[in-house]
């Protein structure tokens, strides 16, 4: 009887592993631009599946692509679960002069400003157009995961290296992120405990 229940076990868990591998197959195939040997495969696999990224069209994922500070607020407001309340700030008018009211990213934008995962640039500027530096989406990622008020540029940096989120990733703080290594510090981010 112990062999038989062992071997039930074997068969589910055998079972279980092939049927996510065949899907975090299936969902980084559906993507013509990644690799499934490419280190971010996983990562975006992962958040494809949760819906907190998505693709560019035309079956492309975006290699290589910048991050807008638009795409930033959104990914981070579904990266915190936070997404359904943006729809709802579609209505309300920005705080930032460069938002207009129609803008597709509006509810985002005012849902990640008011819980502090994003702030302007000055000047009552959002920049909704501009691409994110490495050290911008790590500290959107540090508001997101509670870590405020950190020394900008080095309180931030040092903490993303605490955490693991830019492990042996070779960057510069003032570079463009990409969405594929984007994708890498979210799904690392979404391991962490929070403070």
């Amino acid at each position: 009887m112990k062999l038989y229940k062992k071997l039930i076990l074997v068969v589910i868990i055998t079972s279980i592993v092939i049927n996510l591998s065949f899907v975090n197959t299936l969902y980084a195939a559906s993507f013509s631009d990644i690799k499934q040997d490419a280190p971010y495969a996983e990562a975006v696999s992962y958040l494809a599946d949760l819906n907190i990224t998505q693709g560019i069209g035309g079956g492309l994922f975006g290699v290589g692509k910048p991050v807008t500070r638009a795409m930033m607020t959104v990914f981070i407001n579904r990266l915190t679960g936070y997404s359904s309340s943006a729809e709802k700030l579609k209505i309300t008018p920005s705080a930032f002069k460069d938002v207009p009211k129609n803008y597709w990213a509006l509810g985002d934008i005012n849902l990640a400003t008011q819980l502090g995962f994003a702030h302007g640039v000055g000047n009552n500027l959002f920049n909704p157009e501009g691409n994110v530096t490495y050290i911008q989406a790590l500290g959107f990622i540090l508001n997101a995961l509670n870590y405020k008020n950190l020394k900008w540029p080095d309180g931030v940096l040092q903490r993303a290296d605490e955490l693991g989120l830019t492990k042996d990733m070779s960057y510069k703080p003032d570079d463009v992120i990409t969405r594929e290594n984007l994708a890498v510090i979210m799904y690392r981010a979404l391991f962490l405990k929070l403070q």
